[in-house]
């Protein structure tokens, strides 16, 4: 905060960590309690059918100590068969996370790593899934990422779903920044195994991984033995579960913060999330086209929206002027194998505690900061562009 302003708002509109609402962080700050009590498992089994309820699934839902990274491994490594091959699809830098990981283990975990590279900005299709099924018929998983946070662009994961249910491969989403955020009928559309984390949509800061499991991968996990693997054994964890417990010390505050988050969730009922995500997504992008600005996606996510900065203009002094004169906390891009977009790309969240007041001050300041910059826009062109849609 500048030490010269004594009131100054800060909107954290980056893709995660978002927002975190004050009755969440006012649970968080409650005192301590030992996490082995029935106090603390009345809280966490509250806390748990409401995830089954946000996963919009009868199957368990495992609450990892850990970020999205920790969730994902668990089910990638915990669902895979010895001897069998894995896909691994990226279109984006957490793909490509997914992909290097299953490098990592495939000597421990005897497994052959079959990648799909799609270009960063596309979203992998039902059709290139089926092929790659067709051609590994031993495949044991598919893993993919449904929201592709580092590119804002989404994927069809129903339509995937019914490519995989044909198979015998199990269907891994990462869908980090979907849950929450976009719809995810995970028992309707047959995903066997769905990962999220508390620091997008759910409004917790970061520290809790979520797993949910479908019949298929709650039967894989008795098929199959663990490997060389402890923390990270979906079993451990799930055995737990049936006690309304977690295997390991739990992350107390978070796990009560949680429960309040996801209170809040269903009072304002998922599909109006979903509905007032999408609304705001559908602003953005409408704000971003009157500005002659070009969206990094060809197939965008509603939980996040990316732009392609104009020639000339500097990441981090943009960004750093968002911050310092607006109390805007934005993201840029990152660096992969697929694109180099660390200091070409800006991205906003619309997950979470965000709205539109938050929405439109970030457009009206980007606006004015890209006119600043010497771009040829009238002001007042992304906001009447945004308002225009959030009207419909």
């Amino acid at each position: 905060m500048p030490a010269n302003r004594l009131f100054y708002k800060t909107r954290v509109v980056t893709p995660g960590p978002t927002d975190v609402p004050p009755a969440v962080l006012l649970e968080m700050a409650q005192p301590i309690i030992h996490h082995r009590t029935k106090q603390f498992q009345a809280i966490f089994t509250q806390m748990t059918q409401r995830l089954g309820n946000l996963f919009r699934t009868k199957g368990p839902v495992l609450t990892l100590a850990g970020s999205g990274t920790t969730a994902f491994e668990a089910a990638m490594i915990s669902l895979a068969k010895p001897g069998s091959k894995v896909i691994t699809v990226a279109s984006g830098k957490f793909g490509e996370r997914w992909q290097d990981i299953y490098d990592q283990y495939a000597p421990s975990l005897n497994v052959t790593n079959v990648k799909i590279n799609v270009p960063w900005g596309q979203a992998v299709t039902a059709q290139q899934i089926a092929d790659a099924l067709a051609a590994n018929p031993d495949a044991s998983v598919v893993a993919l990422v449904h929201s592709e946070t580092s590119t804002a662009t989404a994927c069809d994961l129903k339509a995937i779903a019914q490519v995989t249910a044909k198979s015998n491969a199990l269907l891994i989403a990462d869908s980090i920044t979907g849950v929450g955020a976009l719809p995810v009928e995970m028992d309707a559309w047959g995903v066997d195994c769905v990962v999220t984390g508390s620091q997008k949509a759910l409004m917790l800061p970061p520290g809790l991984g979520f797993v949910a499991l479908g019949q298929r991968a709650q039967d894989r996990l008795k098929e199959v033995k663990a490997g060389a693997y402890y923390n990270l054994d979906l079993r451990r964890w799930l055995k737990a579960l049936a006690d309304n417990d977690v295997p390991f010390t739990a992350p107390v505050s978070l796990i009560r913060g949680q429960s309040v988050a996801l209170e809040m969730i269903e009072k304002e009922g998922l599909e109006t999330i979903w509905t007032r995500v999408a609304k705001l997504a559908a602003a953005t992008r409408a704000a971003f086209g009157a500005m002659g600005l070009k969206l990094i996606s060809q197939n965008p996510s509603d939980s996040v929206t990316g732009i392609f900065y104009p020639a000339g203009i500097d990441d981090s002094k943009f960004r750093g002027a968002l911050r310092d004169k607006y109390g805007l906390h934005t993201a840029g891009g990152q660096d992969g194998r697929g694109a180099k977009w660390k200091v070409s790309i800006l991205r906003v969240s619309h997950m979470g505690y965000v709205d539109a007041g938050d929405t439109l001050a970030f457009l009206s300041a980007v606006e004015t900061e890209l006119i600043a910059a010497g771009q040829k826009i009238e002001s007042g062109t992304a906001l009447a562009a945004a308002a225009k849609v959030l009207a419909s």
